[in-house]
């Protein structure tokens, strides 16, 4: 024994030696060597390297002086040569700088070319060769792939690099797989649901007619990762907690077909069981529950009530969202009283009990009340343009008044809906005086709220304009030269083009005095050449216009009040006239001339009104406003009544009234993202006070892409015998349903993606010469198809209309419409 452990301790001494001797070699000195042009000088490396002469030579030393030098980031490859000399080592450290990026070459493409490809690229010509941009260059170029159906593409990269003259050439392969249509997608295991009802639930769908379009059809990856999460919050939503995804097939049917397979595990449905409360001593459970009815009715949702006044009760469907609505009450319930603690985070505990057996979920809200709080003072934090009186006054709660939680949601909705701030936060506070009185701090995040944009456009009635428009959203007139932080709006807009011309300067003060009063003012001059058919005149309008808007006790009813004082021209061209006699010149030796009648070519209704007239006008408007979106509503309505009175009492130089009702609702289709949109419209017109008419310029007309869409602009009109022109009506009716479906929408975070929906329409309507004369036997109307774009320049429609009924100064021909907007004006 005693024989092997020298054994063993000679033949580690061999192996040590030869490793000491190394490690305590002195290093006599270090060279710098350069591999192609150098990327950095000498002092530079020198500055970054530990080793010195006269240091004993140590392996983790060198490593370091590696790692710091491909730190500085000039560098493709280092490596450490160590050469014996007399009196120790020469160290030389040889350095290769990164190689200019001299060539971009692609091999395999042939679905895309050159010039598509490079659009993914991040590498550029020119700049230091980085192979983490390679790479990450390939992995986006086969998304690109990936998206178009090409799912098993891949794309590698190599390098060349020329060492001595410091250049590299990037070379992408590119192995293209063939395009593979889904032909069917099915649901295995799937029995509480219809196979047709989960496909609508996922991104992977079945190849059809216009996947060229929706980009559906073919397998991709993204898709498949985000079809796992709907699926699964379907099924949860329906009750189904235990629902597991097991996996996902791909059965190849053909080299270029093949079957997508979801396999489904569905468990059990559960349904709430039973409801119990614990450490409620304030509030009896009948206070509760009428509490929790209150707190949904506030919120203005859709009103569900069960035995104890929950969104989701017993008896409904156990959904993660239900469970959250139902916490969410019980907060809301004790932090309108001022209960604050009662929440998730601190008083309140919610137990959820499962019964396998019975497939129920019970509940036990656990509820430690705490101490009623109070509001000691608002302190606003994080303003810097926006003053505190604009947020004060959007503020439901006041200081000494009781902590209201559902106040203080009230009050960032509505800080939020300005439109001045990124973010908004509304907390308690602790403060010194009292556990009992709490601050509110109002944390906010200004954004930009001012704007300039330049853009053009083209419509069936203005043919092309160009405009630039200047607008701030929290506008101070009081404070150069920033002017901003008062809450005030103002917008300037410039637009021109070969059919109109529009000058406006508005203003907008939300709060006048004081009170949630809005003040508006408009100063315009507007030129329209497009208003006649026949191309007989221009209209001009110059002038301004003074309004008072209010909420009349809710958000939703709008009542508002206006003067408008413009001057309106009607400028005629030279082949515009009335019937004329002629003379006609004797003929040579006749010696008698003769007369000629020349039939009119304008109405005299036009004729009367030309030159210019100064309209004075005083309106009133009250409007009922419940759609969920602008954009595109799918839910609630909109109503407004309004009226007009110009005369001579105001300063003008025609006397008339006017009074109209519109109204619009939206419904929620057959199917998600399908529209119902309903529209009917009506007014009159008459003059007073003596006089017996309406200038045509005020009277109605119907037709274009706001109406009658299977019609001309303004093309639905009474006219004098004879003539073509139309000259307006003192009465209208109108009415239209559309439904549209989507086709592609594309979601991005912070809004709307690219989106294009298909419509379907029918339009009627009417307009009569008298006031008051609503003939709903005689009437114009058409049916038509539209494509409606959503589009980053933003939206667009395009509708085509067929007449089905038509007057003897329209044709049945149909007639395409375009213009902005996913919906109409209203």
């Amino acid at each position: 024994m005693k024989v092997l452990l020298r054994f063993c301790g000679l033949l580690l001494l061999f192996v040590l030696l030869p490793a000491q001797a190394q490690i305590a070699s002195k290093v006599v000195r270090i060279d710098i060597k350069h591999v192609g042009p150098p990327s950095a000088s000498d002092e530079l490396i020198r500055a970054n390297i530990r080793l010195k002469a006269g240091d004993p030579y140590l392996p983790t030393a060198a490593n370091e002086d590696v790692q710091n030098l491909y730190a500085t980031g000039f560098f493709y490859n280092i490596r450490v040569n160590l050469e014996k000399a007399a009196d120790g080592l020469i160290v030389s450290y040889v350095v290769q700088g990164k190689p200019k990026l001299n060539e971009i070459k692609f091999e395999g493409n042939t679905r895309f070319s050159n010039k598509q490809l490079k659009k993914k690229l991040t590498s550029k010509l020119g700049e230091p060769l980085d192979e983490r941009k390679l790479f990450t260059d390939g992995q986006e170029m086969q998304k690109l792939y990936q998206k178009k159906g090409y799912q098993s593409t891949t794309v590698t990269y190599r390098v060349s690099i020329e060492e001595s003259a410091g250049r590299g050439t990037a070379t992408f392969e590119i192995k293209e797989s063939p395009k593979v249509k889904i032909v069917e997608v099915e649901f295995v295991g799937a029995t509480a649901f219809s196979q047709r009802k989960l496909r609508k639930q996922v991104k992977t769908r079945k190849h059809w007619m216009f996947s060229w379009l929706t980009s559906h059809g073919y397998v991709k990856d993204d898709d498949l990762q985000e079809d796992r999460e709907k699926l699964a919050e379907y099924y949860r939503d329906h009750g189904y907690i235990d629902f597991e995804l097991k996996d996902v097939q791909m059965v190849t049917t053909s080299p270029r077909k093949m079957i997508v397979r979801f396999i489904v595990y569905e468990g059990t449905q559960y349904k709430v069981g039973s409801v119990k409360f614990e450490g409620n001593k304030l509030f009896t459970q009948p206070q509760m529950t009428n509490g929790f009815i209150t707190v949904q009715k506030l919120k203005g949702g859709k009103l569900k009530v069960g035995p104890n006044g929950l969104p989701m009760d017993v008896g409904d469907n156990f959904t993660p969202k239900g469970f959250s609505k139902d916490v969410e009450t019980v907060e809301d319930f004790y932090g309108a009283r001022g209960y604050i603690d009662v929440n998730s985070s601190h008083g309140l505990n919610v137990q959820k009990i499962p019964n396998t057996e019975s497939g129920t979920m019970d509940l036990l809200f656990q509820i430690d009340e705490g101490q009623k709080s109070f509001i000691e003072k608002v302190e606003i934090r994080g303003n810097t343009k926006t003053k505190d009186r604009v947020i004060r006054r959007e503020l439901a709660v006041f200081p000494g008044e009781t902590f209201d939680m559902l106040r203080v949601k009230l009050s960032k909705q509505r800080l939020e809906g300005l439109q001045y701030f990124e973010k908004v936060d509304l907390r308690p506070e602790p403060t010194e005086i009292s556990p009992a009185r709490k601050n509110l701090v109002v944390g906010v995040d200004e954004k930009n709220t001012g704007n300039l944009t330049l853009g053009a456009g083209f419509s069936s009635v203005d043919a092309v304009v160009g405009f630039v428009e200047v607008s701030q959203g929290n506008f101070d007139l009081f404070h150069p030269p920033t002017f901003t932080g008062a809450g005030q709006k103002f917008r300037l807009r410039v637009q021109v083009g070969t059919q109109r011309q529009d000058y406006l300067i508005s203003f907008i003060e939300p709060w006048l005095f004081g009170h949630k009063l809005s003040f508006g003012t408009d100063l315009y001059y507007h030129k329209y050449d497009f208003q006649s058919l026949e191309n007989l005149y221009d209209e001009v309008r110059a002038g301004g216009r003074l309004s008072l808007t209010k909420a009349l006790g809710s958000e939703n009813l709008i009542g508002s009040v206006s003067y408008t004082i413009e001057d309106v021209g009607i400028l005629f061209n030279k082949s515009a006239h009335g019937p004329e006699v002629v003379v006609v010149p004797p003929a040579q030796g006749n010696g008698h001339p003769t007369f000629q009648d020349v039939p009119a070519t304008a109405p005299q209704a036009l004729l009367r009104e030309a030159g210019y007239s100064l309209l004075s006008k005083v309106g009133l408007s009250l409007a009922y406003d419940t759609r969920n979106s602008v954009l595109l509503p799918n839910k609630g309505q909109r109503t407004e009544l309004s009226t007009e009175f110009a005369g001579g009492a105001f300063g003008g130089d025609k006397d008339f009234y006017k009074l109209e009702f519109k109204t619009a609702w939206y419904f929620k289709g057959f199917f998600p993202g399908h529209v119902l949109e309903m529209v009917g419209r009506a007014g009159v017109a008459d003059g007073y006070g003596g006089s017996d008419y309406v200038p045509f310029y005020e009277r109605y007309y119907l037709g274009g892409l706001y109406s009658l869409r299977g019609f001309q602009y303004r093309s639905i009109s009474p006219r004098e015998p004879g003539l073509k022109e139309p000259i307006g009506g003192d009465s209208y009716w109108f009415g239209s349903a559309e439904y549209s479906i989507p086709i592609f929408q594309q979601e991005k975070e912070g809004g709307r993606g690219v989106g294009v929906r298909f419509a379907v329409f029918y339009d009627i309507g009417n307009v009569a010469a008298q006031s008051y004369r609503f003939n709903m036997d005689q009437f114009d109307d058409n049916w038509g198809v539209g494509i409606r774009l959503n589009l980053p320049i933003g939206p667009l429609r395009l509708d085509y209309g067929v007449p089905i009924h038509h007057d003897t100064f329209n044709g049945a021909s149909g007639r395409f419409q375009f213009g902005v907007g996913y919906t109409r004006e209203f």
